[in-house]
C-alpha cells in the first residue's frame, strides 16, 4: 500500500504529460523536434522519480524536480509541459505536510523565486510575466497552506492514538493501581490501629504479674482504638461502595445513595438536587467531587451538618458542598492523602471546568465546581483549535483576492487593457470580498454574510461605470470566494442540518447581483433591460449559480462527516477504555469492601464488645483474627499479576503431591477438569486450599473440588485449625472479597462456595 500510494500519482503524472505532449502532436501527425521531445522526455522521468519519494524526502524530491523543469521548460515550447509543472506543486504540499513550519516556509519563498525568475525566460511581456507570477504564488501558497493542515491534521490524529494509548495502559493498569491505593490506606487501618492492640494487650499480658495496671490501661486503649479502626473501616467500605459505575443510576440517585452512606457514619447530610441527564466523564467528575467533599468534611468537621446542592442551567452544573465547623472530636485523621482539594481541582480540571476551595466565615468549609453541561466539547475543543485559522486559510482568502487580478494582468485579446486606477479599484474590491474568508472555520455562517454582502458592491461599480469590460469582467471572478464561504458552511457550520441553506442563499444573491450589474450598465445581452423582467429572470439566472454551488457544498458537507466520524471514534474508544478503567477499579473496591464486611468489621466489632467487657484474651483474639484478615487482604492487593503470575486451580495437583512428598496424607478429589475460571477465582481457590493445608495440622486431609455450571465449591476435611481464629478470618476475607461464601465445622471441615463467572 505505501509504494502504491508514493508511486501512482507520479506515473499518472508521467503518462498524462507524455500523452499530452509529444503525445498529441505525434498522434496528430504534427512535426515535432527530437532534441525538444528528448528533452521533455529526460524532465517527466526525473521529475516524476523524485516525486515517488516525496513521502519520505519532500525537500530532497524538491531540489531535483525544480532543476529538471528548469531545464525542461527551456527546451521545449511554451506550455508544452503543462501537466508537468505540477510536480512541484504536489512536493510542496507533501513539504508543509511533512516537515516543520519553518522548512515549509523557506522551501515556499524559495520557489516563489525561481518561479519570478524561469518567468522572465518564458514571458516577455511584463503584463504576462505579473500575471502568470502572481498565479503561481497563489498555488504554492495554496498547496502550502493545504499541506500544513493536513500535517496538523495528522499530528491531531497522532494525539488522539497517544490519549487512547494512555487510556488503554490506563485501564490495564486500574485494578493494580486501585489495589495499590487501597493497600496503602488498609495498611494505615493496620499499622496504626490493630498492630497497635496486639502489642498492647500481648505487653499487658507479659507484665501482668509485675504490673496489673497495664490491663486497664490496655483495654481502655482497645476500646478506643477498636471504635476507632471501626469507625475508619467504615468510612472506607462507605466510599468504596458509594463508587457506581458509569451507565448505572443517575449522578442525583448516586449522591442521595452517597449522602445516605455518610449519614450513617453520624455525619448530618442534606440535599438539593435539580440535575437532569449528566453521564460521562462530567457525571463522574461530579460525584468524585461530591465524595471527596464529604469524605474531609466527615474527617475535619465530624458532626457539622453538610448541605449538598446540584444544579444544572446554561450548559453548566453548578456543585455546591458547604459544611458547618466540628461538633464532635475528629476521629479518622489518620487515613488521609492529604490531596483532596488538589484531587477536586484535578477532577474539575479534567472535564473543562473550574473549583473554589475554601474556609466559611462561620468557621467552616465550602467547595464550589461549575463543570461543562458534557465533556465532549472539551474533548473537541483541542481538535478545534488545530483547525483554526492557519496558513490554508491566508492562502485561500490570498488566492481568491488575487485571481481577479492576475486574469486581469494576462492579456486577452478579447478584452482591453485595464489601467492602472481600475487595477487598483478592482484590486480594493476582490481585497474587501475575499478578506472574511480568514474566519471562515470560526464563524462560517457570518463569513458567508460578509462575503455576499460585498457582492452587492459590483453593480454599484456597473452602475458608474467604475471599471472598464476587462475588469468587470475579472471581478466576476470573485465568485469563488462566494463558493469557499459555501464549503465553510458546509464543512463548520451550526446548526449542521441547516447548512444546505447556505446553496439557495448564494445562488440567489449571486442571480440578483447578476441581473442588477447588467440592469445598471444598461444592457443584457446587446439589448437594453427594464427593470420589470428582472423578477422574472431571477430565477433562470440564479440556476448556474445553484449548479456551481451545490458540489461544493456537497464536498464540503461530506468532509465534514468524515472528520467527525473520525472524531467520534476517537473520542468514543477514549471513553469506552476510560469506562473500562473505572469498572476495573470499582470490582476491586467492591471486592475489598466484601472482604471488609465479611471479617475485618466483624472482628474489629468484637474487639471493642470484648474491651468493653473487659476481656483481655478475646481481645487479643478479635485483634489477631481482624489483623489475619486484613493482612489477607493486603496480601493479595500487593501482588502484581504481571510480574508475578499466581497458582491457580490446576496447580493444587501439584500442591497435594508435595504435601504427600513432605510425609503428610493428603487426598484430592475431582470429578471433572478444571474449566476456564476468572483469574481472581482462579486465584483465590488455589490460595484458599493451600492456606487451610497450611493452617498447622498434621492429621491426613481430603479437599474436594466440585464444578457447576456458575461456582466452584470446595471442601477441605482434616484442617480443625483453618476453622477457627485468625487462619478462618483470613480465609472469609478472601472468600468474601469476590463474591463466595464460607462455612466451617469446628470438627474440621471448611464448605467454600465461590462463583466461577463474574
Amino acid at each position: 500500500m505505501g509504494v502504491l500510494r508514493s508511486w501512482l500519482l507520479p506515473a499518472l503524472l508521467a503518462a498524462g504529460q507524455a500523452a499530452l505532449w509529444p503525445g498529441l502532436p505525434v498522434l496528430l501527425d504534427r512535426p515535432v523536434d527530437r532534441v525538444e521531445v528528448a528533452a521533455a522526455l529526460a524532465a517527466t522521468a526525473l521529475a516524476a522519480t523524485a516525486l515517488g519519494w516525496r513521502l519520505r524526502a519532500p525537500v530532497g524530491a524538491l531540489a531535483v524536480i525544480v532543476p529538471a523543469l528548469t531545464l525542461g521548460l527551456a527546451a521545449t515550447p511554451r506550455d508544452s509541459l503543462i501537466l508537468l509543472t505540477f510536480a512541484d506543486v504536489i512536493a510542496l504540499y507533501s513539504v508543509g505536510a511533512r516537515r516543520p513550519g519553518r522548512v515549509t516556509f523557506a522551501v515556499t519563498v524559495g520557489l516563489i523565486a525561481w518561479q519570478a525568475g524561469v518567468g522572465v525566460l518564458l514571458y516577455p511581456d511584463l503584463r504576462d510575466y505579473l500575471g502568470n507570477v502572481v498565479i503561481a504564488v497563489i498555488v504554492y501558497l495554496l498547496a502550502a497552506g493545504l499541506g500544513r493542515s493536513r500535517r496538523r491534521w495528522r499530528a491531531a490524529r497522532a494525539r488522539a492514538a497517544d490519549r487512547l494509548a494512555r487510556a488503554e495502559a490506563d485501564r490495564r493498569q486500574a485494578s493494580v493501581q486501585e489495589r495499590q491505593r487501597l493497600a496503602r490506606e488498609l495498611h494505615d487501618v493496620s499499622a496504626h490501629h490493630l498492630t497497635s492492640i496486639v502489642v498492647t494487650v500481648t505487653a499487658a499480658q507479659r507484665l501482668a504479674a509485675r504490673r496489673p495496671e497495664l490491663a486497664g490501661e490496655a483495654l481502655e486503649f482497645a476500646a478506643r482504638t477498636g471504635r476507632e479502626t471501626q469507625f475508619a473501616l467504615h468510612r472506607l467500605v462507605a466510599v468504596m461502595r458509594g463508587v457506581e459505575l458509569e451507565g448505572g443510576t443517575g449522578l442525583g440517585h448516586r449522591i442521595e445513595e452517597l449522602a445516605a452512606g455518610f449519614a450513617a457514619l453520624g455525619q448530618p447530610v442534606t440535599t438539593r438536587l435539580s440535575v437532569d441527564s449528566v453521564a460521562g466523564p462530567v457525571c463522574d467528575a461530579a460525584y468524585g467531587i461530591v465524595r471527596e467533599a464529604l469524605t474531609n468534611a466527615l474527617r475535619h468537621a465530624p458532626g457539622g451538618p453538610v448541605e449538598i446542592a446540584l444544579s444544572q442551567r446554561s450548559g453548566t452544573v453548578e456543585v455546591l458542598v458547604t459544611n458547618a465547623a466540628a461538633t464532635a472530636p475528629g476521629a479518622a485523621s489518620g487515613l488521609g492523602s492529604g490531596r483532596g482539594v488538589e484531587g477536586m481541582r484535578e477532577r474539575a480540571t479534567a472535564t473543562g471546568g473550574t473549583l473554589e476551595a475554601g474556609p466559611e466565615p462561620d468557621g467552616g468549609w465550602r467547595v464550589r465546581a461549575l463543570l461543562p453541561g458534557s465533556a465532549a466539547s472539551t474533548m473537541a475543543r483541542p481538535l478545534r483549535r488545530v483547525r483554526g485559522p492557519r496558513l490554508a486559510d491566508v492562502a485561500i482568502a490570498l488566492a481568491a483576492a488575487a485571481l481577479p487580478v492576475a486574469l486581469m494582468l494576462v492579456p486577452d485579446p478579447t478584452m482591453p487593457e485595464v489601467d492602472a486606477a481600475a487595477a487598483a479599484l478592482a484590486t480594493m474590491l476582490t481585497a474587501a470580498h475575499a478578506l472574511p474568508l480568514l474566519w471562515r472555520r470560526r464563524a462560517p455562517w457570518a463569513v458567508l454574510g460578509a462575503v455576499l454582502a460585498t457582492t452587492a458592491l459590483w453593480p454599484v461599480v456597473a452602475g458608474f461605470h467604475l471599471l472598464p469590460a476587462g475588469a468587470l469582467a475579472a471581478l466576476f471572478a470573485g465568485v469563488c470566494a462566494d463558493l469557499v464561504a459555501v464549503y465553510a458552511v458546509a464543512a463548520y457550520g451550526r446548526p449542521r442540518h441547516l447548512t444546505w441553506l447556505s446553496m439557495p442563499l448564494a445562488a440567489g444573491v449571486h442571480g440578483a447581483v447578476t441581473l442588477l450589474t447588467f440592469a445598471l450598465d444598461g444592457r443584457l445581452l446587446d439589448q437594453p433591460i427594464a427593470p420589470a423582467p428582472m423578477v422574472v429572470l431571477l430565477a433562470p439566472t440564479a440556476a448556474p449559480y445553484l449548479l456551481l454551488v451545490a458540489p461544493v457544498w456537497t464536498a464540503g458537507f461530506l468532509t465534514r462527516v468524515g472528520r467527525e466520524g473520525v472524531v467520534s471514534r476517537e473520542r468514543r474508544a477514549v471513553a469506552a477504555s476510560t469506562a473500562g478503567a473505572v469498572e476495573l477499579a470499582y470490582a476491586e473496591r467492591l471486592r475489598i469492601a466484601a472482604g471488609l464486611r465479611a471479617a475485618v468489621l466483624r472482628h474489629a466489632a468484637l474487639v471493642t464488645e470484648a474491651a468493653e467487657a473487659g476481656r483481655l484474651d478475646a481481645v487479643l483474639e478479635s485483634a489477631r483474627a481482624a489483623l489475619a484478615a486484613m493482612r489477607e487482604l493486603l496480601g493479595d492487593l500487593r501482588v502484581d499479576p504481571e510480574r508475578a503470575p499466581q497458582p491457580t486451580t490446576a496447580a493444587i495437583d501439584a500442591l497435594c503431591r508435595d504435601l504427600r512428598a513432605a510425609g503428610r496424607r493428603v487426598e484430592l478429589h475431582s470429578p471433572a477438569p478444571a474449566p476456564v475460571l476468572p483469574p481472581a477465582v482462579d486465584v483465590s481457590a488455589y490460595r484458599v486450599v493451600e492456606t487451610a493445608l497450611g493452617a498447622g495440622d498434621d492429621g491426613p486431609a481430603r479437599v474436594t473440588l466440585g464444578y457447576g455450571p456458575a461456582d466452584l465449591r470446595i471442601t477441605v476435611t482434616g484442617v480443625p485449625s483453618a476453622t477457627a481464629g485468625p487462619v478462618a478470618a483470613g480465609l472469609h476475607a478472601r472468600v468474601a472479597a469476590i463474591g463466595g461464601r464460607m462455612t466451617v465445622d469446628p470438627t474440621g471441615t471448611m464448605d467454600v462456595w465461590l462463583p466461577s463467572r463474574t
